[in-house]
């Protein structure tokens, strides 16, 4: 009898370890560029990120990719790859061979070759397995990757600063697609608080209030045509920033700033790019050493050559990285000649591990539990995550599912049959053996009086 409740047992336990839920459901990636792991949750809270905490699952924070720029940051999240891996180093396009740069960030995005690396963003992997997908300014999404695009691509052209209606219309649009072209996979981008805290300060009044209030009006917004359209239970989306940003250090003058032609000579050089805190450099032949050697005796950065950069910037692999790079201490522009004035007042680019250039991370629909908290984790790990909610083979990348399967909801959360049919057999069974053990010690008492 004994025998058989432990088998009865082993065999609920196995009912209720399975796998995690494998039904899939269409998926929407959205980006707020900027927006910093602790703006969701400063008093006072805002009512989209109640709504989060209380629905969904929260990070408690997102290590971006290194340069904590956007477009290696939004590959990272979109490939699953580190930087030296799916090469998309730089905010800008450049070719060193020939000494030029793009001028900016959004200059880049419709340049192709910047892009087309050979990797497989999630938007192309969804094509390639038979899926729709959809992208609306999200970085990198307008390329063609080995020929193929997304089904449905938008390009901003020129920057535009923010309005309600703007923000709306875009939202309008990919709950279009989802529910009326039965998209599976959307990824839509924002450019806020990124240019405002560019502008006035990552700490500024109109930043921590103002930008987080337009951030949560707009997911409030999201998720009440989600609803009007019918896609609730059929939707899960993925909130998130790239990376995070901190002060610039604007009372340093240009006795201190950090300007590299004051010891290096231009004729040393054979490329240099020097944008944010980042400053690439490339010595002509036999200059390598003393070009070097010249820079790290220069205060406020820190300066390495390629090789010699930390494994965990996964950065030294890329081709497009040259001999030397510059990278400023927090809160320190790397400029090749300092202009006489600071041109932001919060800026990133930084190391990805300073606590300030983390991003932040909310995750809700059918397949998240609801009121779940995570360790911080590397934006790495996404892809892999959204391939499985999408139902979808991976490419090959850095990412770990595991690291976010316990983020989802399991079988276990909802009792099988054969659950609910082991505990009744087991009830069972346990009342009759009682029933014996009593009949039995009745039995013993008559017998003995």
């Amino acid at each position: 009898m004994q025998a058989l409740l432990r088998c009865l047992l082993s065999l609920a336990f196995c009912s209720t370890a399975t796998t995690v839920a494998t039904k899939q459901h269409k998926l929407l990636l959205i980006s707020f560029d900027g927006f910093r792991y602790d703006y969701a949750n400063e008093e006072p809270m805002f009512p989209a990120f109640q709504y989060l905490n209380a629905n969904g699952v929260r990070a408690k924070y997102l290590q971006g990719a290194f340069p904590t720029l956007t477009s290696p940051s939004h590959m990272s999240i979109a490939t699953g790859l580190y930087t030296e891996s799916h090469n998309v180093v730089h905010n800008c396009h450049y070719n060193m061979s020939v000494g030029h740069q793009g001028s900016d960030f959004l200059s880049t995005l419709p340049v192709n070759y910047w892009w087309d690396t050979g990797v497989e963003p999630i938007w192309i992997a969804a094509v390639n397995q038979g899926l729709k997908s959809g992208a609306y300014m999200f970085p990198g999404s307008y390329a063609t990757i080995n020929g193929v695009s997304a089904t449905k691509k938008v390009l901003q052209k020129q920057f535009m600063p923010y309005s309600q209606r703007s923000w709306q219309n875009r939202i309008s649009t990919v709950v279009g697609w989802l529910k009326d072209e039965d998209m599976d996979f959307v990824a839509l981008y924002f450019e806020e608080p990124d240019t405002l805290s560019h502008e006035l300060g990552p700490d500024s009044k109109r930043v921590r209030y103002d930008v987080k209030s337009w951030v949560s009006n707009t997911i409030m917004h999201l998720l009440k045509k989600v609803e009007d359209a019918g896609l609730t239970d059929d939707l899960n989306i993925i909130f998130l920033s790239d990376h995070g940003h901190i002060p610039i250090n604007t009372t340093v003058g240009s006795d201190d700033a950090v300007s590299l032609s004051k010891h290096i000579n231009i004729d040393d050089i054979d490329f240099q790019f020097c944008y944010g805190p980042i400053g690439l450099i490339e010595p002509k032949p036999g200059k390598l050493v003393s070009v070097y050697q010249a820079l790290k005796g220069q205060s406020n950065v820190q300066v390495y050559y390629k090789e010699e950069m930390p494994e965990r910037w996964h950065l030294k692999g890329s081709d497009r990285i040259p001999s030397i790079i510059v990278v400023g201490e927090p809160g320190y522009y790397v400029f090749w000649k300092f202009p006489g004035y600071h041109p932001t007042r919060g800026d990133h680019g930084f190391d990805n591990e300073l606590v300030n250039m983390r991003a932040f991370y909310y995750s809700i629909g059918p397949s998240f539990k609801k009121n779940y908290v995570v360790d911080g984790f590397e934006s790495v790990h996404i892809y892999p995550l959204m391939c499985h909610l999408l139902g979808i083979q991976p490419a090959p990348n850095n990412g770990s599912l595991d690291l976010l399967l316990n983020t989802l909801v399991s079988d276990t959360d909802v009792p099988s049959v054969a659950v609910y049919l082991a505990v009744l057999i087991i009830a069972c069974i346990a009342i009759y053996f009682v029933y014996c053990r009593r009949r039995k010690g009745a039995r013993k008492k008559y017998k003995g009086v």
